[in-house]
C-alpha cells in the first residue's frame, strides 16, 4: 500500500515536472507571447489648431478676429518724430516722402494699438497700397484730389473733422476707428505664404543675412539688423526703434504729384503698380525676388527667380518703396 502511494507520487511528481519543462521551452515560430494590456491608457484630446491672422500668419488666441475688418492709417515721420503703435501693425508700407519724411501706411488687423500716429493725411500710395484689403481708413484728411480717388476706390474712413474724439492730440488707437466704423466689414485676404518650420524664404539664390541698408537720396541710411535671439530685424524710424519679421524692399519708379488744393506744393510718389526688382530679408537669410502689381484690386505678388512666392516668417512684415536711384545692400 505504501509502496503504491510512493509509486503514484513519482509518477505525479514526474509529469509535474514534464509539463513544467514543456512550459519553458520557446514558443514555435511565428507565435506570440499574449500580455494582458490592463487598463488601457486614455488617448490624449487633441489640441484644436488655431486659426492664424491673414496678414500676419501668427496663430490668433481669439479666433474670431481672423473675420474682423482691416484698419489702416497713414502715419507721418520726420528725422525726429517718434511715431506709436508700428509693432502691432501687421502690415507697414513705407514711401519716402518729401523734406527727408517717410510716409508709412500701417495696417492692422490681428492686433490692436491703444496709440497710433502721428496721424497723416491720406496719399495716393495709402489708396494703391491697402485698397485690395478693403479696410476702414483712419486719416486727417488730404488735399481734394486724394480724398477723390480715395472715393473712387470705393474706400472709406473717418477724420478728425468728423470725429475728433477718436484723434486725441492727431493720434488715434484701432478701437477708436474700429468703434466708428460701419458693421459688414470683410476680412482680407492673405498677401503671403507664410513660412513654416524648415521652409525656406525662397527656393533659390538664399544667402546669410544680418544687416540690410536702404539709402535714399535726401534721406538718412535707413540699416536693420537681425537680432538672433528674438528672431526679428530691427530699425529705426525717426527716433523710434522697430521690429519686423520682415522686410521687403520693393524697387519702383517715383514721379512728383502737383497738389493744387488746398494749397499748392509738389509731393514725390511711388509709382506701386507695375512690375521691378526686390529683396527680402525674413530670418537669418535674404533673397532676390521681383514683384509685380497690375492695379489697386490686385496683390502685390513677390517671387523668387524661379517664379516661386516668397515665404516670409510669420509677423509684421516692413514693405519698402524703393527709388530706382536707391541703393540697397545686404551682408
Amino acid at each position: 500500500m505504501r509502496l503504491r502511494r510512493a509509486l503514484a507520487a513519482s509518477a505525479a511528481g514526474v509529469l509535474i515536472a514534464t509539463l513544467g519543462a514543456a512550459c519553458s521551452e520557446p514558443p514555435p515560430p511565428g507565435a506570440s507571447d499574449l500580455v494582458d494590456p490592463g487598463t488601457p491608457a486614455p488617448k490624449p484630446t487633441p489640441t484644436p489648431s488655431l486659426p492664424a491672422g491673414p496678414l500676419s500668419g501668427q496663430p490668433l488666441t481669439q479666433p474670431a478676429v481672423a473675420g474682423r475688418q482691416a484698419i489702416a492709417v497713414p502715419i507721418r515721420v520726420s528725422e525726429s518724430g517718434t511715431p506709436a503703435g508700428l509693432d502691432a501693425a501687421d502690415l507697414v508700407y513705407q514711401e519716402f516722402a518729401e523734406s527727408g519724411s517717410l510716409h508709412l501706411s500701417a495696417v492692422y488687423q490681428s492686433r490692436d494699438a491703444t496709440k497710433i500716429g502721428p496721424v497723416a493725411e491720406v496719399r495716393p500710395v495709402d489708396i494703391r497700397s491697402v485698397g485690395v484689403l478693403h479696410p476702414w481708413l483712419g486719416y486727417a484728411g488730404g488735399p481734394t484730389g486724394f480724398v477723390n480717388q480715395l472715393a473712387a476706390a470705393n474706400l472709406s474712413g473717418v477724420t478728425p473733422a468728423q470725429r475728433s474724439a477718436a484723434f486725441p492730440s492727431g493720434y488715434t488707437s484701432t478701437t477708436a476707428l474700429r468703434a466708428a466704423a460701419p458693421k459688414g466689414g470683410t476680412a482680407p485676404a492673405p498677401l503671403f505664404d507664410y513660412a513654416t518650420t524648415g521652409t525656406p524664404l525662397a527656393t533659390r539664390d538664399v544667402t546669410a543675412a544680418g544687416k540690410l541698408t536702404v539709402s535714399a537720396s535726401g534721406h538718412p541710411t535707413q540699416t536693420w539688423t537681425y537680432d538672433q535671439a528674438t528672431q526679428q530685424w530691427s530699425g529705426r524710424v525717426g527716433k523710434t526703434t522697430v521690429k519686423a519679421s520682415a522686410v521687403v524692399v520693393l524697387t519702383m519708379e517715383y514721379r512728383t504729384l502737383t497738389v493744387r488744393k488746398p494749397s499748392v506744393r509738389s509731393l514725390p510718389s511711388a509709382n506701386v503698380y507695375g512690375k521691378g526688382k526686390a529683396l527680402v530679408v525674413s530670418g537669418p537669410s535674404s533673397a532676390k525676388a521681383e514683384w509685380s502689381k497690375p492695379g489697386q484690386k490686385l496683390v502685390c505678388n513677390v517671387t523668387d527667380l524661379a517664379g516661386y512666392q516668397i515665404r516670409p516668417q510669420p509677423g509684421t512684415t516692413w514693405v519698402i518703396y524703393a527709388p530706382t536711384t536707391a541703393r540697397v545692400a545686404v551682408t
